[in-house]
């Protein structure tokens, strides 16, 4: 766990358990560094697996269901034509 310190002139005191009410710095252990992100991690590239994924979703997803709904529209307008071409008139 990360303790608390704080600059006392020019050495480091103790302050105790690094809370965040705590003033001064976040002392670590180089495994608890090692978890925890930094900025360098947030702004990586991502792996090619994952921008792939991410684009054929983005791109396939949309196209999939315009194609659905083209499909279903055109379902409904032959249904309801051949309802409205069925009336008869008489004179």
């Amino acid at each position: 766990m990360a303790i608390c310190v704080v600059l006392d002139g020019t050495a480091l005191r103790v302050v105790g358990e690094y809370t965040a009410d705590c003033a001064g710095y976040a002392l670590m252990s180089a495994q608890e560094y090692a978890s925890v992100p930094t900025l360098a991690t947030l702004f990586a590239l991502p792996d090619p697996d994952s921008v792939q994924a991410a684009f054929m979703a983005g791109l396939s997803l949309p196209v999939i269901l315009w194609l659905t709904s083209w499909g279903l529209g055109a379902v409904v307008n032959f249904i309801n034509s051949r309802a409205a071409t069925q009336t008869l008139d008489e004179d």
